[in-house]
C-alpha cells in the first residue's frame, strides 16, 4: 500500500477481533512511531504497549463509572493499547500526536485497526489515586504528559467507508 492510499483508506475501528496480534507487527508499529518528527529531534515520546487483559478490563471499569456509563467501553474491546506520552512539557502534545498518527498508519498498512483515544490524557486524572495506579503498574512515568492512546487490534467493522470531506475548510493565497 503506498503512504497516499493509506492515509486515504484509514479509519478509527472501534469494534475489534479477539484475536492476538504479532509481535513482529507491534515492533514494526512501534518503530514508526519512533520515526515521528519531535522538536529539536529530542524524541522525547515514550510507548507503552499494554497487552495484558486483566488491565485493559480494569481501566475499562474505571472509565465505566467515572462516566456512569455500564456500556462504554474505553479500548473498544482492542486486544492492545498503546499509550504515548513525553517528557517534554513545551512539545509533548506535538511530538505525541505525530507518533500517533505513525502509529495509525503503519497499524493500517499492516491490516490492524486502530482508534485514537484520549480519556487517558486528561490532565485531572493525575489527582485521582485509582488512575495513577493503574498508570504506574502499567510502567508509565506520571511525570510524563499522556498524549493519548492507540486501541490496536483485528478489525471486526465490515463497512469503513470515509465520510464526507467538507470543502469549505482550504484557501490559498
Amino acid at each position: 500500500m503506498d503512504a497516499i492510499e493509506c492515509i486515504l483508506t484509514r479509519r478509527s475501528i472501534r469494534k475489534f477481533l479477539d484475536k492476538e496480534v504479532e509481535q513482529e507487527k507491534i515492533e514494526k508499529i512501534i518503530e514508526c512511531g519512533k520515526f515521528a518528527p519531535s522538536a529539536l529531534n529530542r524524541q522525547t515520546y515514550h510507548f507503552t504497549v499494554i497487552k495484558n487483559k486483566e488491565w485493559l478490563s480494569d481501566i475499562s471499569k474505571f472509565f465505566k463509572k467515572r462516566r456512569l456509563n455500564p456500556l462504554y467501553n474505553v479500548t473498544y474491546g482492542a486486544p492492545i493499547l498503546i499509550v504515548v506520552s513525553d517528557s517534554d512539557i513545551r512539545f509533548a502534545e506535538k511530538n505525541a500526536s505525530a507518533a500517533i498518527e505513525n502509529i495509525m498508519l503503519a497499524a493500517h498498512a499492516l491490516g490492524l485497526g486502530t482508534c485514537w483515544i484520549n480519556q487517558l490524557s486528561d490532565d485531572d486524572l493525575k489527582n485521582n489515586k485509582e488512575f495513577v495506579n493503574f498508570i504506574e503498574k502499567a510502567g508509565i512515568d506520571i511525570k510524563n504528559k499522556i498524549v493519548g492512546s492507540v486501541a490496536l487490534g483485528y478489525s471486526s467493522e465490515k463497512d469503513t467507508a470515509a465520510k464526507p470531506r467538507k470543502n469549505n475548510n482550504v484557501n490559498f493565497y
